[in-house]
C-alpha cells in the first residue's frame, strides 16, 4: 500500500488546523453569548437558574482570606444553611468573640460538597491556621439514590464540581466514568455554565416562564399577581437599603442571604403567608418525594461515604467539628417508619466513621411550621433566628457535645 505523499500530509495537517480553530472560536462564541445572557439578567433570576454556581465562585475567591483568621466558624451546608443560618445572629449568642461564615450552597449533594471541603482544608493547611469549629449540616434527601437519578439535581451538581475539580480529580473520575469526565471538562470549558440552566433561564426571560414554586427567595418573577407586587416591594426596599450590587456570596454578611430589613420585614411576610399556603407546599412535597425521595431515604452508599469524607476534611483543619441534622417541617415532612430506620443507621455510621457528634435537631419542638417559608428551608423571619441562636447555645454549652467557652484558641 503506497505511503501518503508530502502534500497529502500538508493537507491533512491543514484541515485538522482549521477544524481546531473553528471549535476555539465557537465555543469562544458561546462562551461570550453565556457571559452576556448572565451579564444582562438581575442577580435574582440569575441565582434562580444557576443553582448557586456563582455564589461557589464567589466563594472561592473570598476563600483565602477566610482561611486567615483562627477564630472562623463553618457552617457548611445545604441550601437549608444558605437559607436558614445567619452569622450575625449566631455570634450574639456566643459566649466569647467568634466570626461565623454561612457555607451553605443549593443544588449539592455530598460528593460536591466532599470536594468544596478538600479545597476549604487545602486553604487553611496553607494559611498554617485552623478554625475554630465546623458545623456540617446533613440533607438527608440529597444522599438518595432518587436524587442522583434527577437529571435537574445532577446537572447542578455537577456544574460545582466542574468549578472545583481539578486535574487530578478529572482524571480519577475518567477511570470511573469516562462519559462523566468529559462533561465535567465541557462545563469547564464554558465556565461552569450548563446549558441546561441557559436554556431555562432563556424560557423565562423570552417566554415569561414562571420560576419553580419551590424557590425559598422571593423570585423577581411570580406567577401570582398580588405575590408579584410584595415581591416587588422587597426587592425595592433591599436595593434602596443596601445601595451596593450585592453578591450571591456577600462577604459583608458573610455569606448570609438577607431579605428582611425594617422596611421590607412586612412585605416578606405578606409573601411568605402567600408562598406557604397548603396548595403549594402539597405541590412541592410530591415533587420531593418524586426526585428525591424524602420520605423513604433510600441512600446512596457513595454519598453517604462521600459525605463522611466532607466531615473528615474539615474536621482535620479545625479545633472542633459536628455534624447538624436541621430542623424538619414536620407538618410536610414526616418520614416513614423504614425511612426513619435507615436515617438512624446512617446517622449513626456518620459518627462511628468520622468520629465527630451529631446534633440532631430535625425533631426539636422549637421548630413549628409557622418557622419555613415551604417544605423544605426555614424563613428568615423566625426559623433563620431561631435556629442560629439554637445552634449558638448548643456548641456554647459546658456540658454538652460542642464547643465550650474555654475552647476558644
Amino acid at each position: 500500500m503506497p505511503s501518503p505523499s508530502p502534500s497529502s500530509d500538508r493537507i491533512a495537517a491543514r484541515t485538522l488546523g482549521v477544524g481546531l480553530v473553528l471549535l476555539v472560536a465557537a465555543l469562544g462564541l458561546a462562551r461570550g453569548f453565556v457571559s452576556l445572557l448572565v451579564r444582562t439578567t438581575s442577580p435574582e433570576l440569575r441565582a434562580q437558574f444557576t443553582e448557586g454556581s456563582i455564589r461557589l465562585e464567589e466563594f472561592l475567591g473570598a476563600l483565602p482570606e477566610l482561611a486567615q483568621r483562627e477564630d472562623a466558624v463553618l457552617v457548611f451546608g445545604s441550601s437549608l444553611i444558605q437559607h436558614g443560618f445567619s452569622p450575625e445572629t449566631f455570634e450574639k449568642h456566643l459566649p466569647s468573640p467568634a466570626t461565623a461564615y454561612n457555607l451553605g450552597f443549593p443544588g449539592v449533594d455530598p460528593e460536591m460538597q466532599a470536594l468544596l471541603a478538600r479545597r476549604v482544608a487545602d486553604a487553611f493547611e496553607r494559611s498554617g491556621r485552623k478554625a475554630r469549629l465546623s458545623l456540617v449540616e446533613f440533607t438527608p434527601f440529597q444522599a438518595t439514590l432518587a436524587r442522583g437519578r434527577s437529571p435537574w439535581y445532577r446537572e447542578q451538581s455537577a456544574v460545582k464540581k466542574a468549578l472545583l475539580a481539578d486535574l487530578l480529580t478529572l482524571a480519577q473520575e475518567a477511570r470511573r466514568s469516562p462519559e462523566e469526565a468529559s462533561h465535567l471538562g465541557a462545563l469547564r470549558l464554558m465556565g461552569g455554565t450548563s446549558s441546561l440552566s441557559v436554556t431555562s433561564l432563556l424560557e423565562t426571560r423570552l417566554f415569561d416562564a414562571p420560576p419553580p414554586a419551590w424557590w425559598p427567595v422571593p423570585p423577581p418573577e411570580d406567577p401570582s399577581a398580588e405575590r408579584k407586587a410584595w415581591v416587588s416591594r422587597i426587592h425595592e426596599g433591599r436595593a434602596a437599603i443596601e445601595r451596593r450590587q450585592v453578591p450571591e456570596w456577600d462577604p459583608v454578611r458573610r455569606g448570609e442571604v438577607r431579605w428582611i430589613f425594617d422596611e421590607t420585614r412586612e412585605a416578606y411576610l405578606a409573601w411568605a403567608r402567600l408562598r406557604s399556603v397548603p396548595e403549594v407546599l402539597e405541590s412541592e412535597r410530591e415533587w420531593r418525594v418524586e426526585t428525591a425521595d424524602m420520605l423513604e431515604l433510600r441512600f446512596d452508599d457513595a454519598q453517604v461515604t462521600a459525605f463522611i469524607q466532607a466531615v473528615r476534611a474539615l474536621a482535620a483543619v479545625s479545633l472542633e467539628t459536628r455534624v447538624v441534622l436541621a430542623p424538619r417541617n414536620r407538618a410536610w415532612n414526616q418520614p416513614t417508619p423504614e425511612g426513619r430506620a435507615r436515617l438512624a443507621a446512617v446517622l449513626a455510621r456518620i459518627e462511628r466513621e468520622a468520629g465527630v457528634p451529631v446534633l440532631d435537631l430535625a425533631e426539636s419542638p422549637e421548630f413549628g411550621p409557622e418557622d419555613f417559608i415551604d417544605v423544605t428551608h426555614l424563613n428568615e423571619s423566625s426559623g433563620r433566628p431561631k435556629l442560629s441562636r439554637r445552634l449558638a447555645e448548643a456548641v456554647a454549652d459546658p456540658g454538652g457535645r460542642g464547643v465550650a467557652e474555654d475552647a476558644a484558641p
